[in-house]
């Protein structure tokens, strides 16, 4: 009985090795060794994004033994290699004994200027120990990943804004009895952007400064026609009287920002007069 029961038990046991090391065949990979992007092959972002884009490239190599490089094609589809920067240089992948998956960033470069969605293609081109690149097969997918960056600038002119009427308020604390409505008026003479009226508002305001403009000098304003950076040299501003008598005629320096696909502008400037500087103010505008 005892001999039966032996028996029995070693053939139970005979049975488990052979049904383990079945299995243990099973799920050990024997497929072709191949590095690709795996199933997500795309994506995109605002071009004025502050983030990168991480592309990720992935082995199915079982038991590396030595590094493995990976090299990549970089192709413009739209827009070109100033439009964005690759951070850190990186040219290729590297894997490695425990190491299966690697990165790439993207980072955009914003032009501020409407000229379109830029696509970039990045496309694996060879294995240094000879692995395929792509998801096995005669079509090779997923060895190609492909970036957008949105073009997110909207476009203007000088003249646009010259003609342009505007509604806002300054930055006047209330204790100069601000804030104040914007008196800021644009026009363009043909060369230049003009603003007339910049700190109206705090010079006219009859609960404190309480003076009368007798003298209106329109102020250029040089501005980038792609980036929307605004400077105002020091120039005259006006020239007042309070309580019938003449003041210290007023100077202005400044600069600003002028943000096309919200139409905002805001303009932070020193008034000066009597040789300093008055009161610092910043107005912000908005488009009508």
């Amino acid at each position: 009985m005892k001999k039966y029961f032996y028996k029995l038990i070693i053939l139970f046991l005979s049975i488990s090795v052979f049904t383990s090391c079945e299995e243990d065949d099973k799920n050990l990979y024997t497929g072709d060794s191949y590095i690709s992007f795996g199933t997500v092959t795309s994506s995109s972002q605002l071009e004025s994004s502050q983030n990168s884009i991480v592309i990720t490239a992935y082995a199915s190599i079982p038991n590396i033994q030595n590094d493995i490089t990976v090299d990549f094609e970089v192709v413009n589809e739209q827009g070109t290699s100033s439009d964005y920067i690759i951070v850190d240089g990186k040219s290729q992948f590297t894997f490695g004994p425990d190491k299966y998956t690697d990165t790439i960033e993207i980072m955009p470069i914003d032009n501020y200027d409407e000229d379109g969605d830029k696509i970039i293609t990045f496309t694996l081109t060879s294995a240094s120990d000879g692995s395929s690149v792509g998801l096995p097969g005669p079509d090779a997918n997923s060895k190609s990943y492909t970036v957008t960056f949105n073009d997110d600038d909207c476009a203007f002119t000088e003249e646009e804004l010259g003609a342009a009427t505007w509604s806002g308020t300054d930055n006047v604390s209330g204790s100069y009895a601000g804030p104040n409505a914007s008196q800021i008026i644009t026009s363009h003479d043909g060369s230049n952007l003009l603003l007339e009226g910049l700190g109206y508002g705090f010079l006219t305001d009859t609960d404190y400064w309480n003076e009368v403009i007798v003298d209106s000098y329109p102020v250029v304003a040089d501005i980038d026609p792609i980036t929307g950076v605004v400077t105002i040299d020091l120039q005259p501003l006006a020239t007042t009287t309070w309580l019938g008598d003449d003041q210290p005629a007023y100077s202005v320096v400044g600069t600003g920002q002028y943000v096309a696909c919200s139409e905002t502008l805001t303009i932070s400037f020193d008034i000066y007069q009597g040789g300093g500087v008055l009161i610092s103010i910043t107005e912000t505008l908005t488009k009508n």
